[in-house]
């Protein structure tokens, strides 16, 4: 496929796994104008040890997605189809990630035990500012990947955010279209993509099938023989 033609700038693939069973990972780095002035930790690093890395914050990510090697242009139509609605629809997108954060913050701060009294870094909503809060210094996307699951021919997208009360997990979230179908503390839980397109039941049968299996024996090094 030749990806210089479905109107992804700055497309540049990586290849991984075996030559004749591997897979190709498209990355691309993308501008999200939704996202302008959000908090997007991209480093420019200094050229002398007395000047400080910058961040940079206008909105640029990387996208993802995978491909097989022998894959036809048409078996990429979906995902060019993804990147065009996320460019089309990325103020509403934002919107419902924000809205949803707002609205469930509380609740993170409890599972993930943050204190805006212990760490400045933790935005502190009140009920009188949680309707409005503006999250611009706290949050922002790093990258968003285009997932193999969908629904109604639509894929989801898996987005992963800095935020600044917690540099090494960050926010993970799950949209579809402009709703957010899971949004939580470094990972999402992929049981909530098949609840939303109906394939839960299915998942769930196939994973009872594996439940029991005995764990694979440890191979020996190819050097020991007894």
């Amino acid at each position: 496929m030749d990806l210089s033609s479905v109107g992804i700038p700055n497309i540049r693939t990586t290849k991984i796994g075996s030559r004749r069973d591997g897979v190709e990972i498209v990355e691309a780095v993308v501008r999200l104008e939704a996202w302008d002035g959000y908090l997007v930790k991209r480093w420019e690093y200094p050229t002398t040890f007395w000047e400080k890395s910058r961040a940079i914050a206008d909105g640029r990510i990387v996208l993802r997605f995978a491909r097989t090697r022998d894959s036809a242009p048409e078996d990429w139509d979906t995902q060019v189809a993804a990147y065009h609605r996320l460019m089309e629809e990325q103020f509403d997108i934002r919107d419902a990630i924000v809205k949803h954060l707002r609205e469930n913050f509380e609740m993170l701060k409890e599972t993930c035990y943050l204190d805006p009294d212990d760490d400045p870094d933790v935005p502190r909503i009140t009920e009188f500012n949680k309707h409005d809060f503006d999250f611009k210094p706290f949050i922002g996307p790093q990258s968003v990947s285009i997932r193999d699951e969908e629904k109604d021919g639509i894929p989801y997208l898996e987005w992963s955010l800095n935020c600044k009360w917690d540099e090494e997990h960050g926010l993970a979230a799950v949209t579809h279209g402009s709703r957010v179908i899971d949004l939580d503390r470094g990972e999402t839980d992929i049981y909530k993509i098949f609840a939303d397109n109906g394939t839960l039941e299915e998942e769930l049968k196939e994973a009872e099938k594996y439940k029991d299996m005995p764990a694979p024996k440890p191979q020996k090094p190819w050097y020991q023989f007894w």
